[in-house]
C-alpha cells in the first residue's frame, strides 16, 4: 500500500467520523443545551488528545514555540466550532456541510491580503464561480422576499463559518511550519475548555443556542446522553488525530480533493434520518461549489509543479 493510498484511507476515516459528530450534534438537538454540547465536544476530548500528545512528543507534550499563533488559532477555530454546530441545529446537515466546505474558495480570496499570494486568472475565475454557487444554495433573493423555509440565522452561520474557516486555515498553514499537530490540538482544546466553562459558572448554560430539556446536571447523570456526549468528545479527538495522520501519509493536494466527499454523504445522512430535501438551487449550487475548489486545487497543483 502507498503512503498516499494509506493516507487517502485515513482522511475517508476522517470525513466519515467528522459527519458522525455533526449528525450526534444535530440529534441531540432539545435534548441538552447547546452550551453542554460544545463543552462535551471540547472536553470529552482532552484525555486522549493528552495521550496522543504525549507518546509524540514525551515531555514536551505541551511545548509551544509561538503562543500568540495559537491563542489566534484557539480562537479562530472555537468561533469556527460555534457556527457550524449552531447551524446544525438550525439548517439541514447537507446544506451546513456544503456551505462549510466552500472556506477553500475563501482561503483563495484572503490570501493575497493575509499571505501576499498572487491570485492568477483562473483562481479568480475560480473563486467568482464558487460565489455563484454560494449565492444559489442561500438564495437571499427567497429570504428577502420572506418566501425561504430556511432559517436566515442558520444560513448566515453557515456562511461565516467559511469566512472564519478560511482565516483558520491561513494560521495553521504558519503554524505547520514551527509547532507540532498534537500540541497544537491538546492545548486549543484546553483553552476552548476553559472558555466555556468560564461562560457557563457566569451565564449559566442557556445563554446561546438552542435549550435542551437538560443542562449541566447532565455531565453528573449517568445514563445515554451523557454517554452520548462522552462519546462526541472521544469522536472529536480521533477527527484531529487523523486529521494530521492523513497529511503525514498523503500529498495534501489529494486529501483536499477528496474533502468533498463530506457534501453528498451529508446530504445523504440528512435525507434518510431526517428527511431533509434538498432544493434545486442548493443542489446546483453544492455542485458549483465542489467544482469551483476542485478547480482550485488543481491550479495550486499545477503550480507547485512550476
Amino acid at each position: 500500500m502507498t503512503s498516499n493510498i494509506k493516507g487517502s484511507l485515513i482522511w475517508i476515516i476522517f470525513i466519515f467520523l467528522s459527519i458522525s459528530t455533526h449528525m450526534i450534534i444535530k440529534s441531540l438537538t432539545g435534548e441538552v443545551d447547546f452550551i453542554i454540547i460544545l463543552f462535551s465536544r471540547f472536553g470529552f476530548s482532552i484525555p486522549i488528545l493528552l495521550i496522543l500528545a504525549y507518546v509524540a512528543r514525551k515531555k514536551l507534550f505541551l511545548q509551544i514555540n509561538n503562543w500568540k499563533t495559537i491563542l489566534l488559532r484557539s480562537c479562530f477555530g472555537f468561533v469556527t466550532m460555534v457556527m457550524v454546530f449552531s447551524s446544525l441545529q438550525l439548517i439541514p446537515i447537507g446544506l451546513t456541510t456544503a456551505l462549510a466546505q466552500s472556506s477553500a474558495i475563501f482561503v483563495t480570496l484572503l490570501s493575497p491580503f493575509v499571505l501576499g499570494e498572487k491570485i492568477g486568472m483562473i483562481r479568480w475565475t475560480a473563486v467568482i464561480i464558487g460565489l455563484i454557487g454560494v449565492y444559489l444554495m442561500i438564495d437571499p433573493i427567497s429570504i428577502l422576499n420572506n418566501t425561504s423555509q430556511l432559517s436566515t440565522l442558520g444560513l448566515s452561520l453557515a456562511f461565516c463559518s467559511a469566512i472564519t474557516h478560511a482565516g483558520l486555515a491561513l494560521i495553521l498553514r504558519k503554524i505547520g511550519k514551527t509547532e507540532h499537530p498534537a500540541s497544537t490540538a491538546l492545548i486549543h482544546n484546553l483553552i476552548t475548555s476553559i472558555v466555556i466553562t468560564f461562560a457557563i459558572v457566569i451565564f449559566g448554560t442557556k445563554f446561546y443556542g438552542t435549550s435542551g430539556n437538560f443542562g449541566i446536571e447532565i455531565l453528573i447523570t449517568p445514563n445515554f446522553i451523557l454517554a452520548t456526549l462522552m462519546f462526541l468528545g472521544v469522536l472529536g479527538s480521533f477527527v484531529q488525530y487523523l486529521m494530521a495522520q492523513s497529511y503525514k501519509y498523503a500529498e495534501a493536494t489529494i486529501l483536499v480533493t477528496l474533502r468533498y466527499l463530506a457534501i453528498p454523504l451529508a446530504a445523504i445522512f440528512g435525507f434518510v434520518i431526517w428527511d431533509e430535501i434538498p432544493t434545486t438551487n442548493q443542489i446546483f449550487g453544492g455542485a458549483i461549489v465542489i467544482s469551483a475548489c476542485l478547480l482550485i486545487t488543481y491550479r495550486e497543483m499545477r503550480k507547485k509543479k512550476t
